[in-house]
């Protein structure tokens, strides 16, 4: 079983040489070793990696078979086909004001559907959310499915702004 980490050693081992000298040496709480101490603070200023390739090594060592496969083999499974609604947000942060939105509708594996996004630059949040429904509605419109929300969204800064002309791109 291994030794419990020492949070001490390892906070030390964050320092500088002469600030940890300073600290935990004959000025500070005199726990500092010449002999011990540069090698255990190496030892936890490396330990993250040591017990990656530790871990490497050893599923290397278990199953040397997969880790270098002759062939590679593709396997196609059928996406299924069911209406999923992704919203583009053309924002900085999801605090900062919606600058434009766009969507997407996408059946298995294929877009069948795509809204250009429309500037939101004054709208206000209920504006925002009706637009957002009609969007949805529009989506139903044209696969036939129902589909009552977005499955996913996708934040986008808005200097990815495609629309022309726009407040962000004011040469364009």
């Amino acid at each position: 079983m291994s030794r419990p980490s020492q949070e001490k050693c390892r906070l030390c081992s964050k320092l500088s040489v002469t600030e940890a000298k300073l600290k935990h040496g004959q000025e500070g709480d005199r726990c500092w070793d010449d002999e011990r101490c540069h090698n255990r603070r190496s030892y936890y200023r490396h330990r993250g990696v040591r017990n990656y390739n530790r871990k490497q090594h050893r599923r290397q060592s278990i199953a040397p078979e997969l880790s270098q496969p002759t062939h590679t083999a593709i396997l196609e499974i059928p996406a299924p086909a069911l209406g999923a609604a992704i919203a583009h947000f053309y924002r900085e942060t999801k605090d900062s004001p919606l600058h434009a939105i766009g969507a997407e509708l996408w059946m298995g594996n294929h877009r069948v559907a795509k809204i250009e996004p429309v500037h939101c630059l004054g709208l206000a949040e209920a504006q925002v959310r009706m637009l957002l429904m009609r969007i949805l509605e529009g989506f139903s419109s044209h696969s036939r499915v129902k589909i009552e929300r977005f499955r996913s969204t996708v934040e986008l800064h808005p200097t990815n702004c495609p629309i022309r002309p726009c407040p962000m791109h004011p040469n364009s």
